[in-house]
């Protein structure tokens, strides 16, 4: 799968164009780039410009004739199209169903979802649940039981349709990398560790003070461990309790349109060269987080690349000076 990029803030949200011709456009964009995967974000049970996807947020009926699935669907034939791109899509900002743990629902929706997509080549993964933390007003994890029962149950759904569909699992918060050993203390019910279609994620913001919007300036003297440390956190639990599982990094970047209009940091610019060299050196597949707002590297709406971020991922960007610390990152 090698490096990707997430089609963010369109099919979750209101922020972006949902249109095949504004997606496809950032699709062709990253592919000539040699990007080789694309995360589609989606939100099922909660609205998204006044309605949504399925037909009852308590019981996850998928609407098989909403416009939106349409699109959506068009946006996968579409990517699926291209060779040796594969496509993630997933359950994203599910508020009510994470904050009161509706197994039933998330059962209901990844039944329907496998039915739907059943057709399509395998190149097309499942993400069952992102970053599954309660919206109560305290942001808390999901309890690891709750998660784990939910994700079992989607899991078998999907398995009924398709034996060979790659299924993601990830962690019961933000997808922290430590989170998986803290939810998955064993396989059962995901495979019991015979199941090679099954892969882990996580997402990258670290340090948060640094990759997060709003943060403040973007001179923050973070380090090579900071890089490497949740990749080989990672690895570790994969390599053991997920008996070699493979990983990917669903998200990962840095929000600096939080704070400026121009993106002119020679520090953020070896970050994202540093995210990919230590990735592809460990063997992991990502999914660079670009929504065309906070996180932007493609400007959906011009159409065209926003700043050289997309080259630094793959080694080769110019930097305003020499400095890591240049007048940009002020």
């Amino acid at each position: 799968m090698g490096k990707g990029v997430n089609v963010g803030q369109t099919f979750e949200s209101t922020q972006n164009e949902r249109t095949l011709a504004a997606v496809s456009a950032k699709i062709d964009a990253y592919y000539a780039k040699g990007f080789r995967n694309l995360r589609i974000p989606i939100t099922w049970t909660e609205p998204v410009a006044g309605d949504r996807l399925v037909g009852s947020a308590t019981v996850g009926d998928v609407n098989r004739s909403h416009a939106r699935l349409a699109v959506i669907e068009q946006v996968v034939d579409y990517a699926l199209a291209k060779s040796g791109l594969y496509v993630v899509i997933n359950a994203h900002h599910e508020t009510g169903l994470k904050t009161n743990s509706r197994a039933a629902v998330l059962e209901r929706l990844w039944a329907d979802i496998a039915d739907i997509f059943a057709m399509k080549e395998h190149r097309l993964l499942f993400e069952i649940l992102n970053e599954p933390h309660r919206s109560d007003g305290s942001n808390s994890p999901m309890p690891a039981a709750d998660l784990r029962a939910m994700v079992k149950l989607a899991y078998a759904k999907i398995r009924a349709v398709d034996a060979e569909r790659i299924i993601i699992i990830g962690g019961n918060q933000w997808f922290g990398a430590a989170e998986m050993a803290n939810v998955w203390t064993d396989l059962s019910g995901v495979g019991d560790g015979q199941d090679p279609y099954v892969m882990a994620t996580f997402h990258h913001y670290d340090p948060w003070t640094f990759c997060g919007d709003n943060q403040g300036t973007y001179d923050d003297n973070w380090t090579d461990a900071n890089v490497s440390g949740p990749m080989a956190t990672m690895l570790a639990w994969a390599q053991s309790t997920g008996k070699g599982m493979p990983v990917y990094i669903g998200e990962w970047g840095v929000g600096w349109g939080s704070r400026y209009t121009t993106m002119d940091c020679n520090n953020i610019r070896s970050w994202y060269q540093k995210m990919v060299d230590n990735a592809q050196a460990s063997g992991i597949a990502t999914s660079l987080w670009d929504d065309s707002g906070w996180f932007k590297v493609w400007d959906i709406g011009a159409k065209s690349w926003n700043n050289n971020l997309v080259d630094c991922i793959a080694g080769t960007c110019s930097w305003n000076g020499t400095e890591r610390f240049n007048a940009g990152c002020k």
